[in-house]
């Protein structure tokens, strides 16, 4: 665990350890509630934060608190829907033919982005299009929370990019804020996955030596980083932090060393993903129909 301290100016902790990420993911003193505004840049970064992340000044579940019983509740009925159609993916569905064909280089690589947030957009609402228009939205709203940028920064405020946005991807799915998360930020995880899989799919011997299982655990892309507030001082990763320090867990980094869907998706915390069995199957079932079709 990394620590940047400047005492009333920043705290920010970081760590890529996978040991560290599940205690810190565990601790229920790190929260989402993001309430701790007495450190300047602390606050500025959370304030960059929470402005892309919300619509009409309501949170997308992804930084909304672990007491939020909303939250909990909807997060645990998606999580039911998505891991109850996660079997027909991982048979090959034939919805999945043409990420199929991108993995076997038949179809442009570059075609993945609107593939994916298809698939995704239509598990919310049956009559959703993804067009280039709702694409480059996703591009905006992933890169938005993590801008440094200053000139983008003045310029996305001058023409309302990022809202514009938000607003053309909530209207695409009903104003479901974890639906706008997922065709908008968590989807290019996915697109990752597939480029992935692609180059795996480029060895011969690859197409025979590899289980679909074993594919989509080393397809696995995670999170780049998931943010925790300490709510009380604390010491129980053997690092002391204070009411107010940032703890961020950095899921790609730590799952990049070690591929493993409990730290991808966080499972067994609080947070976990609703997609952690629907990514594998989808994974899964794209392989499967890509060697098929061989």
């Amino acid at each position: 665990m990394k620590r940047i301290h400047v005492p009333g100016v920043v705290d920010v902790v970081t760590s890529d350890d996978r040991s560290e990420i599940e205690l810190l993911a565990a601790n229920p003193k790190l929260d989402r509630a993001y309430a701790d505004r007495s450190i300047p840049a602390n606050a500025a970064f959370l304030d960059q934060l929470l402005g892309v992340l919300q619509v009409d000044g309501k949170r997308f579940p992804t930084v909304s608190p672990m007491g939020d019983s909303v939250r909990a509740v909807a997060q645990d009925a998606l999580w039911k829907r998505l891991s109850a159609i996660a079997p027909i993916l991982s048979a090959g569905s034939d919805s999945l033919e043409s990420l199929a064909s991108i993995v076997r280089g038949d179809a442009p690589a570059d075609g993945a982005g609107l593939l994916v947030q298809q698939i995704v957009g239509a598990l919310f609402a049956p009559d959703f299009k993804a067009t280039r228009e709702s694409w480059e939205a996703a591009l905006v709203l992933a890169e938005a929370p993590h801008n440094l940028n200053p000139l983008k920064t003045v310029e996305w405020a001058i023409n309302h990019k990022v809202d514009k946005a938000k607003v053309l991807l909530a209207g695409m799915v009903g104003g479901d804020l974890a639906a706008v998360h997922a065709i908008g930020i968590a989807l290019h995880n996915i697109v990752s996955g597939v480029n992935l899989m692609r180059q795996l799919y480029a060895d011969p011997a690859n197409r025979t030596a590899l289980t679909p299982d074993a594919v989509s655990t080393r397809c696995l892309v995670a999170p780049v980083s998931v943010l925790r507030q300490a709510t009380a001082p604390d010491d129980s990763a053997n690092h002391q932090v204070d009411a107010g320090t940032l703890i961020q867990l950095k899921l790609q980094d730590a799952n990049a060393k070690t591929p493993d869907a409990d730290l991808a998706f966080l499972r067994n915390t609080w947070s976990r993903c609703p997609a952690e069995l629907w990514v594998p199957a989808l994974f899964a079932g794209i392989w499967l129909r890509a060697c098929q079709g061989k």
